[in-house]
């Protein structure tokens, strides 16, 4: 284990390296190809309900325009927000993700911006929210809720998305990703699949070019790394893991 995150923790050091030196032109211009090319995937025009996310104000491909396509579409745009849980430490309180969701543009204009700069839900207005997941906020909780699920159907088809648009610092052609370390999104989608009775969503990620390993690179995972349906890297092109249904 202590191997496989010193292998990620290079590999991520490797490429914010790359990412730190792009003209902010190349990035611009590789958001505008990538945008294009998610909003003509057609599992992007059949989805309801999208988790999108809010991207940094430089180093990664910005979402703002699948964001503003999405509500004007009459989609149900979901954004991430991060708050605290009780580990089984209870002095140590945990971060999580959840999703949650937009009203209107205007709503996503006004969202003022964290200390990464990138825009965030402000606390204070998360209970006029949907919110996709709904889970005791203590991992006890969450071990008995799992319990009750196995004597009876206590899921529910409540929140649920038909895509999440994803970040990463890098990705393989193999549809692994890499993210920035704090397992935001990995722990989100372990606890979705364990909270509904839908199918996943499709997950699809975004990366510039110089975030793509060459082929004969891959991205060390283990089984907690939930693997991508697509990649839409910012030349335009778009791996899949599978063809579209339907």
């Amino acid at each position: 284990m202590a191997g496989l995150r010193a292998a990620k923790m290079q590999l991520r050091s490797l490429v914010k390296q790359k990412l730190s030196q792009l003209p902010e032109d190349s990035i611009n211009q590789q958001s505008v190809v990538a945008t294009q090319a998610l909003l003509s995937l057609p599992e992007y025009q059949r989805a309801n309900r999208v988790g999108i996310y809010l991207s940094m104000p430089k180093n990664e491909l910005s979402t703002r325009d699948i964001v503003t396509h999405a509500i004007a579409h009459d989609k149900q745009v979901f954004v991430p927000y991060l708050y605290k849980i009780n580990s089984q430490d209870r002095s140590k309180p945990v971060s999580v993700m959840d999703m949650v969701s937009l009203h209107s543009k205007s709503d996503f204009e006004g969202l003022d911006r964290d200390a990464w700069g990138i825009p965030s839900v402000a606390e204070d207005s998360i209970v006029g929210r949907e919110r996709v997941l709904d889970i005791p906020d203590t991992e006890d909780g969450g071990h008995e809720r799992e319990s009750h699920n196995k004597n009876g159907s206590t899921k529910t088809e409540e929140g649920i998305l038909d895509m999440i648009i994803m970040p990463g610092v890098a990705f393989d052609k193999g549809l692994a990703r890499l993210g920035h370390g704090k397992g935001f999104y990995d722990v989100f989608l372990e606890r979705y699949h364990f909270a509904k009775v839908a199918p996943m969503p499709f997950l699809v990620g975004l990366a510039l070019e110089a975030q793509l390993l060459p082929e004969d690179q891959s991205i060390p995972t283990d089984a907690s790394d939930w693997q991508l349906d697509a990649l839409v890297i910012g030349n335009g092109m778009t791996i899949r893991r599978r063809k579209s249904m339907g």
